[in-house]
């Protein structure tokens, strides 16, 4: 009986080892070029996994959640100009913001684009909120924004 037992428990084991072994060869083993193939196909996975996005991604922030929002001196917490634009590169990441400086009642001021990382941004009451360590003087002197 025990043989039984012990030949029928080899005969169920032996398939799920062997294909386990083969599974293990297949991921670690094989040639460089094998390893290089299976590489390239989960990168392949990958892309088309990132290719969709079901929610925002955390810190992600839509382009209406900064165009057209107040930019402030840090220290005073003036208000210094408002995000007109924003300056993104060939590689798609945001270079910088056109910011349009204070005029009088709308008019007047001038666009000037600032680099995207002299830009704090941060959270207040559910709003974006921007701040810069210039003061509007400072802007207001800066060179002229053009638009190519």
């Amino acid at each position: 009986m025990k043989k039984l037992t012990a030949l029928i428990l080899s005969a169920t084991l032996a398939p799920a080892l062997a294909l386990g072994t083969v599974a293990l060869a297949e991921e670690y083993g094989g040639t460089q070029a094998e390893r290089q193939d299976v590489s390239e196909q989960r990168a392949d996975k990958q892309r088309a996994d990132d290719q969709f996005m079901d929610r925002t991604p955390v810190g992600a922030l839509y382009a209406a959640d900064v165009i057209g929002k107040t930019v402030r001196h840090r220290q005073s917490g003036d208000d210094i100009g408002e995000i007109q634009d924003l300056i993104i590169g060939e590689d798609g990441r945001i270079l910088g913001a056109v910011v349009k400086t204070g005029g009088f009642l709308g008019l007047g001021g001038q666009d000037v684009s600032l680099g995207w990382d002299h830009l704090e941004h941060t959270m207040g009451d559910d709003e974006s909120m921007f701040y810069v360590d210039m003061d509007e003087e400072m802007l207001r002197n800066a060179p002229e924004h053009e638009r190519d």
